[in-house]
């Protein structure tokens, strides 16, 4: 810098000190020697002109002394100025050099004339090195140079600058030639007739990846948060990491638990990456626990960086990948409750060193990715629990109904069945009349069977439970199922686990079910295959879904009956245990089978499922609870027939339906008992106090108006407690049949009954009680 100033210089001011004592001692001399003379030649010549010489030169010496003092004292300040304008510049250099942006300054030729010392550590360049070099040479990528220099001369010519006096974000060059993102601002000073530019530069790269990184992790939150599956978001998340984080190449590795195997379910491509070699060949792969990269992170459950893949040799694909220019890898594990379902990897082009803090935000995605499977896997399970709530109580509004309509025609072929066996009793054989009458019989039978599924559908017949062993029933119906499902063309296989745990079932209801799921797999495979049933012991420590079904902690017997048959759809599925729902042809099914055993193994304290795919087979999976009691082995006995005995005892007879009390009082009658009828309980407890003689028995209908059977035989106790009690009903759902109070096995009829199975009945409750 130059600085100018009207100051006299040290040499001026030395030579007027050095002229200035002369001066004086000269007037001084002078001036006494005019003296000596002036009285002589006081007016002479001499002294007209040597007055006025006299006062010039006293005139000239004060001046002269007056102008030394002011040339001191602008020395003075001369010095004090120029040792500010020393300091200022130090200062200002301090404060260039303690900058902590790189600070550069160009002339209007674009070659650097300042460059301090941040500048040295950001772009590499010394000061030596760049001072005196064009700014385009240093720290411009090649790219941009010639742009550099048209806008330089376009400012130059025109005073317009689109980049000046405003930050903005581009790429820089380091000394070793890699790039790297800038934040510059350049504001133009005109000094002169020429223009100096000073830049002041920062390196962004670190906040670059911490936008990146942010971006990537907002990315993610983002497709998670709309996404409504793991193969819907895993693109999308592959595409917002890999992208965002600048990487070229990414797979997901997904678990496959039948096989044990890392299997690839996505791959990513930067839209600069163009190999497809490595592609195709790892798209075709499978990893082992600990194989490769993939099964590494498997094994380890941790992240993994590989800085570059070509200085090890011993993985997997590492030839491939460093042929096709392939150096840095990063993955990280896809955990799901604790379990590793799958992994996420990415290459990259460049050598990467390994960077902890992108390893803790790798791992937090997989975290997120992870808890986005359970969310979805507990939606799934909710919506399947949903579906089923929907469905059972759909189902269970049904079986009301069908428990309604089964009592009432319970009753109505209680009637038509009792009074065909007693016409059948009272036709000789060979009478014309008895074939219809036995028509008549068997079609009531028909219908009883079809009430009993539809009471077995409803979960409201009786049940004679008792502890079994799963495998002995189907041993024992072995021959059986091979006849019904035709073992010419079906192969029967079973897969009984050993020492199965007991269940507490019906004997009789668990064939049915074996026995109506194996008709329907016969019926699926017209042309043959195969039927498997399986049982094994099932442990649920906590609540879990198998299949379709959710079962509660506990221990169970699971039977599975799988058919190789054509399938079913979903929407078959879907009403698969309606009654009456089938896709049969037209007179070939009743549509009760599968909600027959559905009711079954409800009413068993059970659970069902039922999976299928069109063209793969149906599997029908059920699971019973364990029973507590031990099996219950022992011979078995067989019913034996009770000897017809004419009675004599009196019987208070309780039915309001009058078809049924007008049977069964005639049947009571036949067998010689005296028969009180009422129609209702009032009337029963009005009989039952005006009659003067004993009252044996009381039988009664459970489900009455006004009054129900268990409170007439209640009361009926208070005044005739040596009473016995017989219930009969066809829709044993009151809850006296929850409570206990009424002993099915023993003190119980169910409709629709025969005139003989009255009569039997009434002979055992009237004998126990005689022994008692």
């Amino acid at each position: 810098m130059t600085t100018h100033s009207t100051s006299p210089s040290p040499r001026e001011m030395r030579r007027k000190k050095r002229m200035t004592c002369p001066m004086i001692m000269t007037t001084v001399v002078v001036a006494g020697m005019g003296t000596l003379l002036l009285d002589a030649v006081l007016r002479g010549v001499a002294a007209t002109i040597w007055v006025p010489f006299l006062a010039l030169l006293i005139w000239a010496a004060i001046r002269l002394h007056t102008e030394y003092r002011q040339a001191q004292q602008e020395s003075a300040w001369a010095r004090t100025a120029e040792t500010a304008l020393l300091q200022s510049q130090e200062r200002n250099q301090a404060i260039i050099e303690t900058a902590l942006d790189a600070v550069i300054i160009i002339d209007s030729a674009g070659i650097v004339t300042e460059w301090n010392a941040q500048a040295t550590a950001i772009f590499g360049w010394t000061r030596e090195e760049a001072v005196g070099r064009p700014l385009a040479d240093t720290v411009i990528p090649p790219a941009v140079r010639e742009a550099h220099r048209q806008g330089l001369r376009h400012y130059l010519q025109t005073g317009v600058g689109p980049i000046l006096n405003r930050r903005i974000e581009i790429m820089a060059q380091h000394k070793d030639g890699r790039e790297f993102p800038v934040e510059m601002s350049v504001s133009p000073a005109r000094i002169g007739e020429s223009y100096v530019f000073s830049a002041f530069i920062r390196d962004i790269t670190d906040r670059r990846k911490a936008e990146r990184r942010l971006a990537a992790q907002y990315a993610v939150t983002r497709v998670l948060s709309v996404a409504t599956s793991l193969e819907e978001a895993i693109p999308q998340i592959m595409e917002a990491v890999g992208g965002s984080l600048e990487w070229d190449l990414g797979f997901f590795w997904k678990v496959d638990v039948s096989s044990g195997v890392l299997r690839p379910l996505h791959q990513w491509r930067a839209p600069s990456y163009g190999p497809e070699e490595f592609v195709k060949m790892t798209g075709g792969r499978v990893f082992q626990q600990g194989e490769g990269v993939p099964g590494r992170i498997w094994e380890r459950g941790v992240p993994i960086w590989v800085k570059d893949m070509a200085v090890d040799a011993s993985l997997p694909r590492s030839a491939e990948a460093v042929r096709e220019g392939l150096h840095g890898v990063l993955g990280f594990p896809i955990r799901v409750c604790g379990e590793v379902e799958g992994v996420m990897e990415f290459f990259s082009r460049q050598v990467q060193e390994p960077d902890g803090e992108l390893l803790k935000m790798m791992a937090d995605i997989g975290l997120k990715i992870g808890q986005f499977c359970e969310r979805e896997k507990a939606e799934e399970a909710l919506r399947q629990t949903e579906a089923q709530l929907r469905q059972s109580q759909k189902m269970e509004a049904i079986g009301r109904l069908a428990g309604g309509v089964a009592h009432d025609f319970n009753n109505l072929l209680t009637v038509i069945r009792g009074y065909s066996e007693l016409m059948l009793a009272r036709l000789p054989q060979g009478e014309p009349m008895r074939r219809d009458m036995e028509e008549v019989k068997k079609a009531a039978d028909r219908a009883a069977g079809l009430t009993k599924q539809l009471l077995a559908f409803s979960r409201r017949q009786i049940v004679s439970a008792k502890v079994v062993d799963l495998n002995e029933v189907i041993q024992n119906m072995d021959g059986m199922l091979r006849r019904l499902v035709g073992e010419d063309i079906i192969e029967v296989w079973t897969d009984l686990q050993e020492e199965v745990w007991p269940i507490k079932a019906d004997p009789g209801q668990i064939e049915q079910v074996i026995m109506n799921l194996a008709v329907n797999a016969r019926d699926a495979m017209p042309n043959g295959g195969r039927l498997t049933i399986e049982t094994r012991n099932v442990t649920v420590t906590k609540e879990m879904r198998r299949g379709k079904v959710m079962l509660e902690e506990g221990a169970y017997v699971m039977l599975t009956i799988k058919d190789s048959g054509h399938g079913m759809s979903e929407e078959v599925q879907a009403h698969l245990f309606e009654p009456f729902f089938t896709t049969k042809e037209s007179g070939k099914g009743t549509g009760l089978g599968l909600s027959t055993v559905y009711g079954i193994v409800r009413q068993s304290g059970g659970m069902i499922g039922i999976e299928s795919e069109p063209g793969q087979g149906t599997t029908c999976t059920i699971f019973f609870p364990r029973a507590a009691a031990p099996m219950q082995h022992g011979d078995s006995t067989q019913q034996e027939e009770t000897t017809r005995k004419r009675g004599q005892e009196t019987i208070l007879l309780v039915e309001d339906d009058p078809g049924v009390r007008g049977l069964a009082q005639e049947t009571l009658r036949m067998n010689g008992y005296h028969v009180l009828v009422a129609r209702h309980g009032i009337e029963a407890l009005l009989v039952g106090t005006k009659h003067v003689g004993p009252i044996h028995l009381l039988i009664t209908d459970v489900v009455m108006p006004q009054m129900s059977g268990p409170e007439v035989a209640d009361k009926l106790m208070e005044l005739r407690p040596e009473a016995k009690v017989l219930y009969m009903s066809g829709y044993p759902d009151h809850p006296v049949f929850k409570k206990g109070e009424v002993n099915l096995e023993t003190n119980f009829l169910q409709k629709p009954f025969t005139p003989v199975n009255l009569a039997q009945k009434v002979r055992e409750v009237l004998d126990r009680a005689n022994v008692a």
